[in-house]
């Protein structure tokens, strides 16, 4: 005689109409939500980029027009571009200039020892004070970086000097790594301050230009007897695709 198995079959729940389509509301509710985030967050971040280049990127480019430098008072050589001045790229990808150069300490402001360690500058507009430069330096993720080899503040020269910059929602002039992200807001006539050394010294606007990430020049003196101070930095803030450099003048 055969054997029969019974397996009883478990039973099919079905879901009525109302929890289904209260089911399907929820889930379009919540889709409709993270898009709406996901949007904002895009459009959170991506809007200054747009912004910046809609406005400031060609107020900057009219505002160099106005102000050509002749070149017979173009310098066309340069001790820091002598010693080998390099583009290179941080882990992040961020360029950023190089050099092994580094100047004998026992040359300080306008050839009197010993070479200051640092000094203090101070721009109103843009809300920072005393803030921190490193002579000779590279790095500027605890401080703002003056480049080796350029000239001290107060000196005849160029000196030069960096500060990080990022999203315009995210600035904070107290902290170095955005000190610098509303660099764009100075305009012509503007005040830098800068304390060296147990010196005041007043610096005014002169112009602005964006120049590519790789152009050296920027290093250059101004001209020949030209007392002025370079100060630079990534834009459109929060990114790395090119530079903005402002060029103030002793008075």
């Amino acid at each position: 005689m055969s054997l029969a198995v019974y397996i009883k079959a478990p039973p099919i729940y079905r879901k009525s109409p109302k929890i289904a389509k209260d089911h399907s509301k929820r889930d379009r509710f919540f889709y409709g939500l993270i898009s709406a985030v996901g949007a904002f967050s895009i459009g959170f971040a991506i809007w200054p980029y747009f912004a910046w280049q809609l406005t400031t990127a060609s107020k900057l480019t009219q505002k160099i027009e106005k102000f050509p430098i002749p070149q017979a008072q173009v310098l066309s050589t340069s001790t820091i571009l002598a010693n080998e001045v390099q583009v290179a790229k941080d882990p992040d990808g961020f360029s950023y200039f190089t050099t092994n150069y580094k100047p004998p300490a026992s040359i300080g402001l306008d050839g009197q020892g010993p070479r200051p360690e640092e000094f203090l500058i101070t721009i109103p507009k843009m809300k920072i004070e005393n803030a921190k430069v490193k002579v000779d330096s590279i790095r500027f993720d605890t401080s703002i970086a003056h480049f080796p080899g350029s000239a001290l503040p107060g000196e005849i020269g160029n000196p030069f000097i960096t500060g990080h910059s990022v999203l315009p929602q995210f600035n904070d002039p107290e902290n170095y790594r955005t000190i610098f992200t509303k660099l764009s807001d100075l305009e012509i006539g503007d005040d830098v301050y800068v304390e060296i050394a147990g010196r005041k010294l007043h610096y005014i606007v002169q112009y602005a230009k964006i120049v590519d990430p790789k152009d050296l020049s920027v290093l250059l003196p101004i001209s020949s007897t030209g007392r002025n101070l370079t100060l630079m930095t990534c834009v459109p803030p929060g990114t790395n695709l090119k530079r903005l450099v402002v060029i103030t003048s002793l008075i």
